[in-house]
């Protein structure tokens, strides 16, 4: 099961939703799942869905704010299809219209509207329940363990402007561009991510995301630290094996004997510690030396072995 159905999941079971805000979140699902149909000039409508719960809210909702006959049919998975089609049918019948208007997609004169009804917009609650709705139609978020990604799909750039304004109400800046024929609105960072979660209810996914965001940050953190580490191993060993190459130049050309007693002491140290840091030769000076100071004299062995090499 994908993170999204994990999501839809939890919070198409949310329960003691109040009449307004079923409604808020039914006008969602259908301005975006639905379709009309005229039938004998009776309206009737239909919504399709590929995720079983989702359609089950669907039904729960009609049945509870306008008690309608409704039925569902399944559609199996066809071709590269993976997953099977849910659609919830409202014959025609009494009540429609209603719907269709208290919901804000039509007006009076049959005409369709493709705003958010005011209602919606300016109560909290409902503005939560229209957001619920309108993910639970056509949203979608990977997993955190992947990207941080998540995406909604509509199809009308005046629709696709007033969802904008409506995540800003909640201090969500959401993006937006053209997909083909659509709109796609996505969240590409995780506290986004997460307050939206907050918002539509999917509490128990949100503790998952949080979870994996802790793991996946700190296994980032070490992967940082070791490469880090590994890094600076290299350039110790490439450093020492230098330093060994310019003393066994001098060694076999002049002799170590004819170096100052400073530097035929480090001379010697680096033979006999190849793999040492030179914090860690200074440390085997007696006094120590600090690292600086046992670097500049490594700096003057280079400087004789590259007079030798010319």
């Amino acid at each position: 099961m994908s993170f999204s159905d994990e999501v839809k999941n939890e919070i198409a079971r949310k329960e003691d939703l109040g009449k307004c805000c079923q409604l808020a979140e039914l006008a969602a699902l259908i301005k975006l799942n639905g379709s009309l149909a005229i039938i004998n000039h009776k309206l009737g409508l239909s919504l399709v869905s590929q995720n079983a719960s989702v359609a089950r809210r669907v039904y729960k909702l009609l049945k509870e704010q306008f008690n309608f006959f409704t039925e569902i049919i399944v559609r199996k998975k066809m071709y590269l299809d993976k997953k099977n089609y849910y659609i919830i049918k409202v014959p025609p019948q009494k009540g429609v219209k209603e719907l269709l208007t208290k919901s804000g997609l039509m007006g009076e004169g049959y005409q369709i509207s493709y705003s958010i009804k005011n209602q919606f917009v300016s109560n909290n609650c409902c503005s939560k329940a229209y957001l619920r709705g309108l993910f639970l139609a056509a949203g979608s978020v990977s997993h955190p363990e992947s990207e941080y990604h998540l995406e909604i799909t509509v199809n009308h750039e005046d629709y696709a402007e007033e969802l904008i304004k409506l995540f800003g109400k909640f201090e969500i800046e959401i993006k937006s561009r053209n997909k083909q024929d659509n709109y796609l609105l996505y969240l590409k960072k995780a506290d986004d991510i997460v307050k939206l979660l907050n918002i539509i209810g999917a509490h128990s996914a949100l503790l998952q995301f949080e979870n994996t965001r802790v793991y996946k940050e700190i296994r980032n953190n070490v992967n940082r630290i070791v490469n880090c580490e590994t890094a600076n191993l290299n350039k110790t060993i490439n450093a020492a094996q230098q330093q060994l190459s310019d003393i066994k130049l001098l060694e076999e050309v002049k002799g170590l004997d004819k170096l100052s007693p400073s530097l035929r002491e480090v001379a010697e140290l680096r033979k006999n510690n190849p793999y040492a840091t030179l914090k860690e030769l200074g440390e085997l000076l007696n006094p120590p030396l600090s690292k600086s100071g046992i670097n500049n004299r490594f700096r003057r062995i280079k400087k004789l072995a590259d007079k030798l090499k010319k």
